[in-house]
């Protein structure tokens, strides 16, 4: 009956110990301003590495000293992904390990590896909207717009109201030429609050192109420049949009607007020489 209580007690222990190796959403560092001083992760890496040269089997310090590594930066990446996969093939049992891993191969440029992480992490935390939009953006740098979509349509099931998200999910779908659901995407992000980053507003405008509203490519252009008035590539859409709806003497001027910021402008220079 003892040993049974005893067995008992373990496992709890052993639960227990699990449960303190997988963090909340909140504990996972995300951006800079959550790192700790550069003199505290100094301490921290000296001290793991010392403790981890004396007993190489220290699960906890190549945890600690990999997430150290981490807060120092892209140059400290190898060797806090070393650390990190040290702790895996120890058997490490820690959300942590997925979610700096998955991060810093997408930040190097191995998205193989990176794949495997964003993965394994959203496997066990499915409604974690920042790694949901991070998996997302990855399928979208590799030109892989359905994975994409699929992944910000998740991400919008946990925060509908996301304006990023709405607007990612957007761009994947005029990547995919699904311009009427792009569409009613960006008019979702402009009912949250206005856009006004003078890139989206281009984007929207070359949807609207896409769907032949010419009216709408006008009046978007016409606010993106309002927020950048020497946006060259505003400019230029506003343009050709003239140019191709009749109005060529107003197209001959945002050409001329062109050439006062960008002289060399082969596209411009090559409108204005017709005339």
């Amino acid at each position: 009956m003892k040993k049974y209580f005893l067995y008992i007690l373990i496992l709890l222990v052993i639960g227990f110990s699990v449960l303190l190796l997988l963090p909340k959403n909140d504990q996972f560092i995300k951006s800079p301003n959550q790192y700790l001083p550069a003199e505290k992760l100094n301490k921290i890496i000296l001290e793991t590495r010392e403790k981890t040269a004396k007993n190489p089997e220290d699960i906890f310090s190549y945890i600690e000293g990999g997430v150290a590594l981490y807060q120092k930066g892209r140059d400290y990446y190898p060797e806090a992904i070393n650390q990190l996969q040290r702790a895996l093939k120890l058997g490490a049992v820690d959300l942590r390990i997925y979610f700096y891993l998955a991060i810093m191969y997408d930040e190097l440029n191995v998205p193989e590896r990176a794949f495997v992480y964003y993965e394994k992490f959203l496997r066990n935390r499915p409604k974690n909207f920042y790694m949901r939009t991070r998996y997302g953006n990855l399928f979208f740098h590799q030109n892989r717009y359905d994975s994409a979509s699929e992944q910000y349509e998740t991400a919008l099931s946990v925060q509908p109201k996301n304006q990023t998200a709405l607007i990612n999910l957007a761009l994947s779908y005029k990547a995919r030429d699904m311009f009427d659901e792009a569409l009613e995407e960006f008019r979702k992000a402009e009912s949250v609050k206005s856009i006004r980053t003078p890139e989206i507003l281009i984007k929207i405008a070359e949807t609207y192109s896409a769907k032949k509203d010419f009216s709408s490519v006008l009046a978007y252009y016409t606010k993106a420049i309002e927020r950048k008035p020497n946006s060259v590539a505003a400019l230029l859409g506003l343009a050709d949009t003239y140019l191709n709806t009749g109005y060529k003497s107003e197209a001959a001027n945002y050409f001329q607007k062109v050439l006062e910021i960008d002289p060399a402008n082969p596209i411009a220079k090559k409108q204005l020489s017709k005339k």
